[in-house]
Parts: C-alpha cells; structure tokens; sequence
C-alpha cells in the first residue's frame, strides 16, 4: 500500500480550514486589503480619467468623481476594519490575546498531530526545504521592499497628501506625483503580501520542526 504523500499544498489547506478566533486582531485583516485595493483603483481611475480626458468635458468630471468616491470608500473600509471592537486598554489587549492563545493551543497541536501521521522521511525533507526557503526570503526581501512595512499607515497618508495638497477640483497632479502616490501605493502593498508569505512560511517551518520531533 503506498504511503500518503505530504505537500505543502495539503499543509496550506489545513491552516486554511482552521477556524478563525473570535478575538483574532489580526493586523491587516482582509477587509483592510479590499479597502486598500480599491482606494488605490479609484484613486488610479479618477487621475487618469483627469490627465488624459479632456477637461472641459462633463463626462471627465463624472468619472473623476466615481473614481474619487471609490478611493474614499475604500479608505473608509480600511479605517473601519482598524477599529477596535470595545475600547482598548491593556487589560482588555492582554486578556484578548491570551483568549486567542487558548483559543488557537488546541488546533496548533492537531495539526502538528496530523503532520506525524505521515513518514518521517516526508516530513524532514518538507522541513529542511521551508527551513531553506524561509532564509532566502529574509535575505530578499530587503531587496525588494526595504523596511517598508514598518512604516504603517504613513506610505498612505504621503499618498493622500500629495494628491490632495493642492486641494482643488478637478485635480491637475503631474506624471511625477502620480507616479510617486502608486509607487509608494505599491511598495506598501508588497510589503503587505510579502509579510503575509513570511508568517506563512513562518508556521510551515514551526509545524515541521516540531512534527519531527
């Protein structure tokens, strides 16, 4: 009978198929990605539409504007998913994570169990490869996007103001500062992804490692 075969893709699956805590405070959940998505397209659309259409037309101030309430519901999702459910306190930051802990404890342990039931010789291979690959991300992603994501919010709020620090309608931005408002967009954006495959990554290698064990 031929053994079952471990993959990451299986691995990934399962971590998928966990059920989220109720106190998860995750700190760019997948509201907030959505939010970002489309306040980037409208904000794209809307300059655009005003660069290249012409300005005099009425059509070109109606899709500037679809483009600006684009932008502007997109950055109110990404503030709403920001707020706290119940006013923060340290107690109230302590005992949520702690609930998260417990919450998490049992299906971090399942999985590990489920990880065992395949043949040692799998599981050291997948563990040996991601321990790998886990150091050649931490090696390029400097490269790549630097300490972006370090900076929070502030990539955005440079982007904002430089499309709005003029601030009249229809706005006349030049090549320049549209190219550096999406070029920041951007950088942050792929730092975003980038942080969500190293913890990723992150918990493949914890898994493994402790699944030889």
């Amino acid at each position: 009978m031929e053994s079952p075969k471990l993959t990451f893709a299986g691995l990934d699956a399962r971590i998928e198929a966990l059920p989220e805590s109720p106190s998860d405070t995750a700190a760019f959940p997948k509201k907030a990605k959505w939010g970002l998505s489309a306040a980037a397209a409208g904000a794209l659309f809307g300059l655009l539409c005003v660069k290249l259409l012409p300005s005099n037309a009425m059509y070109t101030v109606v899709l500037a504007y679809i483009g600006l309430a684009v932008e502007i519901a997109g950055v109110v999702i990404v503030a709403i998913s920001q707020i706290p459910q119940r006013w923060p306190t340290f107690a109230n930051e302590r005992r949520d994570f702690a609930e998260q802990l417990d919450f998490d404890l049992p299906h971090h342990l399942a999985l590990v169990e489920w990880l065992r039931t395949f043949p040692l010789d799998q599981r050291e291979a997948l563990s040996e490869f991601i321990s790998y690959r886990h150091e050649r991300m931490r090696e390029k992603l400097p490269m790549l996007t630097g300490s972006i994501e370090k900076l929070g919010a502030l990539p955005i709020v440079v982007a904002l103001y430089l499309q709005f620090k003029d601030m009249h309608w229809p706005p006349h931005s030049s090549w320049v500062e549209i190219f550096l408002i999406f070029a920041l967009v951007l950088g942050y954006w792929l730092s975003v992804m980038q942080i969500g495959v190293r913890l990723r990554l992150q918990l493949y290698e914890t898994l493994l490692r402790k699944a030889r064990s």
